[in-house]
C-alpha cells in the first residue's frame, strides 16, 4: 500500500468502525490516514480533501445520506474517485441495485462477518495499487477535467466509447458528459442503442427520462423514470426528479407518492419533507404542511417552499391558490425585508401574469421600498410606468426570484413556525390591506 492512501469510514456502528479499521491497519494503512467520521457533512468535506483514496460507508447510517455521499463521490461529472465498500445490515436486491448504479466497487449485504470485512478491504485495497486500463483511462479523463480541459476529456471518452460502442459504463459516462455539455441529441443516440441491451441500467432509463424531459415529451420521460425506479426502487435522486416533475405537471396526487415512498426507506430525508410539504401546499393544505415541517425547516427554507409552491401555482394559472401562499409568506416573514421584497416582487409577477397590472406595480413599488438596491424589482416598476395602458408588459419582465440572494436576512429560529395558523375559509385579503400591513424599512 502507497505512504498517502487514505480511507473515510462512515458508521454509527463501532463494531464496524473498529473492525474496518482494524482491517485497513492489517494491510499497511498507517492510523493516521484512517479518518472515522460522524456526519455527512464531515464526510463530505473529507472527500473534497483527498484526491483518491477508499471509502467505506454504511447503508444504515442513513440511506438517503448514503447516496448523496455516492453521487458527490463523482465529483461533478467527474468519472472516477474514491474506491467504494458499501456495507448493509439488510440482503435486499435494492441496495445491490444501488451499489450498481453508483458504481460501487464492493458490497457486504446481511449478517457480515470479520472474515467478510477482512476479505473485502483486502480487495478494494489491492483495486486501489492495481489499477486496471479503464480505470486508468477514467482517471486521465479525470486529471484533464480537473484540469479545466473538457475538450480532451470528451475526446478520451469519445475515443473509448468508438473502441467499445456496447460498454454500459462507458457509454453511460459519454451519455452524461454530452448532457453536461448541452448535446441531448448525442446523449440520447448513445442511450438509445444501451435501452436494446437485454438487462439495462437504470441509469441508462434515468438518462433517458432526462433527454425526453429536455425534448418536452413528458409521457416517455416520465414511464422512462418508472421503469428505471422499478428496477432501483431506492434511488432518491429518481424519486425526488419524478416527484418535482410531477408538481410542474400538477399531478399532486403522484407528487405526494414520489416523496412518500423516498420517506417510507429514508423518513429523515429533507429534501422530501420538503417536497411532500410544497405538494400539501399546492393542495391547499397548509396546515398539514406547516405541521410536517414543524422542527425540520428553518425559516430561509421555509421561505424557499413557500415561494417555490406559490411559483408553481401561479404557473399553472391556479392565481387564488398562488396570492394566497405569497400572503402566508409574507406573514411568516413579515419582519424580514429583503426577502419580503423578493415574495412581493414575485407576487407582483404573478399579478402581470392574470393581466392585473395595476397591482402588479404596487408589489413592484413595495419590494422597492423595501429593498431599495433590489434591481429587478427597480427594472420592473420602470417597465410598468412606461407600458401602455392596453399592452401586455409581461414579456419584457424580469421573472421570478428564488429568494437564495436574501436567504441572509433570516437566521435560525426568526419564526415561531407552529403559531401560524390557516383557515380554509378566509377569504383572499385585499393587496392594499396586505401592502398597509408590511413596515417600511428605515
Amino acid at each position: 500500500m502507497e505512504d498517502n492512501s487514505s480511507a473515510i469510514i462512515l458508521t454509527k456502528r463501532p463494531e464496524i468502525r473498529d473492525v474496518v479499521r482494524q482491517a485497513l491497519k492489517a494491510k499497511g494503512m498507517k492510523a493516521d490516514n484512517i479518518f472515522p467520521v460522524m456526519d455527512d457533512k464531515e464526510c463530505l468535506k473529507k472527500l473534497g480533501e483527498i484526491e483518491y483514496g477508499l471509502l467505506i460507508l454504511d447503508w444504515e447510517f442513513a440511506p438517503d445520506k448514503v447516496q448523496l455521499i455516492l453521487n458527490s463521490n463523482r465529483k461533478e461529472h467527474r468519472l472516477e474517485s474514491h474506491l467504494v465498500f458499501l456495507i448493509a445490515a439488510h440482503d435486499e436486491e435494492a441496495i445491490v441495485k444501488v451499489a450498481q448504479e453508483y458504481y460501487v466497487n464492493y458490497i457486504a449485504v446481511g449478517e457480515i462477518s470479520t472474515d467478510t470485512i477482512r476479505d473485502q478491504i483486502k480487495g478494494l485495497m489491492k483495486d486501489f495499487n492495481g489499477t486496471g486500463p479503464l480505470r486508468k483511462m477514467l482517471l486521465a479523463v479525470d486529471s484533464c477535467r480537473k484540469n479545466g480541459d473538457h475538450t480532451n476529456a470528451l475526446e478520451m471518452l469519445e475515443k473509448l466509447h468508438s473502441k467499445q460502442p456496447d460498454h454500459e459504463r462507458i457509454g453511460i459516462e459519454l451519455a452524461e458528459a454530452y448532457i453536461h455539455e448541452d448535446r441531448w441529441n448525442l446523449a440520447e443516440d448513445i442511450l438509445r442503442t444501451l435501452l436494446s441491451a437485454e438487462d439495462v441500467s437504470p441509469r441508462v432509463k434515468h438518462l433517458f427520462a432526462r433527454c425526453r424531459l429536455k425534448a418536452g415529451d413528458l409521457s416517455t420521460a416520465i414511464a422512462s423514470l418508472k421503469g428505471a425506479q422499478l428496477l432501483s426502487p431506492y434511488n432518491v435522486e429518481r424519486l425526488l426528479e419524478m416527484g418535482n416533475l410531477f408538481l410542474k405537471l400538477d399531478r399532486l396526487d403522484d407528487a405526494e407518492s414520489s416523496f412518500a415512498e423516498i420517506l417510507d426507506f429514508a423518513p429523515n430525508s429533507k429534501q422530501a419533507v420538503f417536497g411532500k410539504s410544497t405538494t400539501k401546499l399546492l393542495m391547499g393544505e397548509v396546515n398539514d404542511a406547516l405541521q410536517i415541517l414543524n422542527g425540520i425547516a428553518n425559516p430561509r427554507e421555509l421561505s424557499a417552499i413557500f415561494n417555490t409552491a406559490a411559483i408553481l401555482a401561479i404557473k399553472q394559472q391556479r392565481f387564488d391558490a398562488g396570492f394566497a401562499l405569497y400572503q402566508k409568506a409574507l406573514q411568516l416573514l413579515a419582519k424580514k425585508p429583503k426577502l419580503v421584497a423578493r415574495i412581493l416582487y414575485n407576487l407582483g409577477i404573478g399579478y402581470v401574469k392574470q393581466g392585473r397590472n395595476d397591482k402588479g406595480l404596487k408589489c413592484f413599488e413595495k419590494a422597492v421600498e423595501q429593498d431599495p438596491a433590489y434591481q429587478d424589482a427597480v427594472y420592473n416598476v420602470k417597465v410598468l410606468k412606461t407600458a401602455p395602458a392596453s399592452g401586455s408588459s409581461s414579456a419584457s419582465l424580469k421573472e421570478s426570484s428564488d429568494l437564495m440572494e436574501a436567504v441572509n436576512d433570516v437566521t435560525d429560529g426568526d419564526i415561531p413556525l407552529m403559531e401560524l395558523g390557516y383557515d380554509h375559509a378566509e377569504e383572499e385579503v385585499e393587496l392594499d390591506e396586505v401592502l398597509s400591513n408590511i413596515s417600511k424599512v428605515g
